[in-house]
Order: C-alpha cells, then structure tokens, then sequence
C-alpha cells in the first residue's frame, strides 16, 4: 500500500478493530458518534485517500471500498482534522458487506489516528 502523508504518518495508528470481509467491494458509512459537534475527518484507505476534510452529522459519508488481494490486512486510517466542540474526535463507522453489517466506533485526535483492519476472507462464513 502507499504510505500515509507526513502529516497522518505522525500520529500514531491506533488499531481498534479487524473485521473479516467476505465481498471484494463493501460501503462504509460514517456519522458523528454521540453529539454532532463539528468534527471533521480525512480517511485514508491503503495510503490512499478516500475522504477529505468531511464533516460528521447525522447523515451518512458513505464510501466504497474493495479489498486489494495482493497484501493481507486492508487499512482504513481515520484522521482527526479537528476535535469539534467536544474532544476527542469520535464516529460510528457501519459497514455493509452483502448481508453482513458490522459496527465500530473509532476516535481520533491529534495523536492517534483511529484504524480498523479489513482481512478479505470470502470463504471463512
């Protein structure tokens, strides 16, 4: 994967989860978690960056991902570009893989960056 730029790279990746893929191609959604305070995001996915400068509120920021067979663990980094108006920077990730839904919550400020693992295992169900 490429690498994360200077600025994400900083900050250390907190890993929150690892959560198993059985679809080539899944959506992510974010919200704000809890309060809707202002946060702003970045996602970076595989070094690559998917969402810029996104502010969370109740609706979704919805992506699609697909899972690059060439390495083992997929990254989606989540980069805090600010902490709204209560720290720390906090969302509810909800991911659809076919019929499977998954949730995490990811926080994120200006030391950690939040990251949740995907492993692409389409015969493990």
């Amino acid at each position: 994967p490429k690498s994360l730029p200077v600025l994400v790279a900083n900050r250390a990746n907190n890993v929150l989860q690892t959560i198993k893929i059985k679809n080539k191609t899944f959506t992510v959604d974010f919200y704000d978690s809890g309060i809707v305070d202002g946060d702003s995001i970045s996602v970076y996915y595989n070094g690559k960056l998917v969402l810029s400068h996104q502010r969370l509120t109740e609706k979704p920021l919805t992506i699609t991902l697909s899972t690059d067979e060439n390495i083992q663990v997929n990254e989606l980094v989540m980069y805090a570009e600010n902490l709204g108006e209560i720290p720390p920077n906090t969302a509810l990730m909800i991911v659809h893989d076919g019929d499977n839904r998954y949730e995490a919550r990811i926080t994120s400020d200006t030391e950690k960056n939040g990251t949740i693992r995907f492993t692409y295992s389409p015969n493990s169900f």
